[in-house]
């Protein structure tokens, strides 16, 4: 076996080519994506390698690509999701907390959307830079 040495944003970006290879159902959905401004070198050319379909750029919104996400999980596929400013995922806390971590017990089991979030404490002034991860502590079904 062959060592591989990588930074921390090569590891993601070997991780994300993983997983795109590997499983057709996996996609990635946020903002910036296409942008090393937002992302660093962590999904460098994964949109041309694998298609603006499975690395999908969004506009800002973050209730509605995390929305779009969790509708994406309930059909079977398995999202994965990134904000890259965690003070702006409290938007999309709605679709976290009120839908994906609900949605298993509202139909009895029948459903259960399996998506991960990603979400990126990112350069920023003194006002985007929070650490809000406690904020998922405690929800059903979710792990941070």
């Amino acid at each position: 076996m062959s060592k591989t040495s990588h930074n921390y944003g090569t590891a993601l970006l070997a991780g994300f080519e993983y997983l795109l290879e590997k499983y057709p159902e996996v996609f990635v959905i946020g903002q910036g994506l296409w942008s090393p401004w937002y992302v660093g070198n962590s999904m460098t050319d994964l949109d041309k390698k694998f298609g603006a379909h499975r690395v999908i750029d969004t506009p800002v919104s973050e209730s509605a690509c995390t929305g779009a996400a969790v509708g994406a999980a309930l059909a079977g596929m398995k999202p994965i999701i990134v904000h890259p400013r965690m003070d702006f995922m409290l938007y999309a806390m709605d679709a976290i907390v009120n839908q994906a971590a609900k949605w298993s017990h509202m139909v009895g089991g029948q459903a259960a959307p399996a998506l991960t979030v990603r979400s990126i404490i990112n350069r920023g002034g003194s006002k985007v830079h929070n650490i809000l991860k406690h904020c998922s502590l405690g929800l059903p079904m979710c792990r941070v």
